[in-house]
């Protein structure tokens, strides 16, 4: 009987042994950590960033009034892109479009373009040659003397979602992010587009 007893112990106590090993073993799995994550976020954290800013700058100025003429609308615009320029004035390219994260912009843009059929691809090429062509610049005013292209629909969804004030351009093959109401390049990401190629 004692000799069962003490089996029996055993035996309980090689169970617990092999459950707390498993469980040392689950508890060293590590999860898959997605690499795209951290610059995302920090693009997000630097956008945030820059729309606080901006929209300090805009409500100094004083609310929007779409009541008012146009004049005055464009003059609103003009000084808040100023005001933007002044408190921006060491902004650089890649301020916002880090290097880490145009990697992964410039990855899931080129992924989306292979998967395009043919038929689709010539229409981009088509569509390109209306694009704006003029080199952009951290702090200048985008041109007037260009149309703002339709930024591609199935691009948009690859990207995060940008707050009011802000949005996604392209010119050529950059990708640019522009404050709507001052018209003011922020920043920009050279050869994020695929340009159609010469025959």
């Amino acid at each position: 009987m004692l000799l069962n007893e003490r089996r029996g112990k055993s035996l309980h106590r090689a169970g617990w042994a092999v459950l707390l090993a498993v469980l040392a073993l689950g508890c060293g799995k590590q999860e898959r950590v997605d690499p795209t994550a951290a610059p995302i976020a920090d693009f997000v954290k630097r956008v945030d960033e820059y729309v606080a800013l901006r929209n300090r700058l805009a409500e100094a100025i004083g609310p929007l009034d779409e009541t008012k003429s146009q004049a005055e609308i464009t003059l609103r615009a003009a000084t808040l892109a100023s005001n933007i320029k002044l408190e921006r004035a060491q902004a650089k390219q890649g301020d916002l479009f880090t290097p880490e994260v145009a990697t992964v912009f410039a990855t899931l843009i080129h992924q989306e373009d292979s998967r395009r059929p043919d038929s689709v691809r010539e229409t981009r090429e088509d569509q390109q040659e209306e694009l704006p062509d003029f080199i952009p610049q951290v702090n200048e005013i985008y041109p007037t003397t260009y149309p703002l292209a339709t930024f591609p629909p199935r691009l948009l969804p690859l990207l995060p979602k940008l707050p009011e004030h802000v949005e996604y351009r392209i010119v050529q093959h950059y990708l640019i992010l522009r404050d709507v109401e001052a018209n003011l390049i922020v920043d920009f990401m050279p050869h994020a587009v695929p340009t159609a190629k010469t025959p």
